[in-house]
């Protein structure tokens, strides 16, 4: 009987320690958390017009699958010469336009237009990670588009609604 107690205690020992074990075999082997959440690639753009003054449109990268959204990244590496994506060639045409890039515009996010991505998020306070996202999209300045004018300005996209 008395042998018999010591071995509970110890039986419970190794089970905790087994289970700790898969546990936390089963925690470190998890998949890293992406960066983007679960955010798309924008393989797109659409055009926005600003929440009160409908005169002035901006066109921003989307995500234009099932569905129409800017909550969308583009990292290096995004589209090709081949196969080139719509919204890195909206995003290299904004970093042409407003930050003085001097990229060819062709849909291949590579290392120019990450350098210059990279000086656009300098300058507009954001963090420096070289990837395009939802707080680089907020505080950088894009092409706006007025129609009264014709005239073309560089400014934050502010409030928007999308149009048509």
């Amino acid at each position: 009987m008395r042998s018999s107690m010591r071995r509970r205690p110890f039986n419970l020992l190794a089970t905790g320690a087994l289970l700790a074990g898969l546990l936390g075999g089963a925690v470190t082997m998890a998949p890293a958390a992406s960066a983007h959440g679960d955010y798309p690639h924008c393989q797109g753009s659409w055009l926005y017009e600003r929440v009160g003054n409908s005169d002035q449109k901006v066109r921003l990268p989307a995500e234009v699958g099932f569905s129409i959204g800017l909550m969308c990244y583009l990292t290096n590496g995004d589209g090709t010469l081949q196969y080139p994506l719509g919204g890195v060639k909206t995003l290299q045409n904004a970093l042409n336009r407003c930050y003085s890039a001097d990229l060819s515009v062709d849909g291949a996010f590579g290392d120019k237009t990450e350098a210059a991505l990279r000086r656009a998020q300098t300058s507009a306070g954001v963090k420096v990670d070289g990837e395009y996202g939802p707080a680089t999209r907020q505080y950088m300045k894009w092409p706006t588009y007025s129609d009264a004018t014709t005239k073309v300005t560089c400014q934050q996209h502010g409030n928007i609604r999308r149009d048509l």
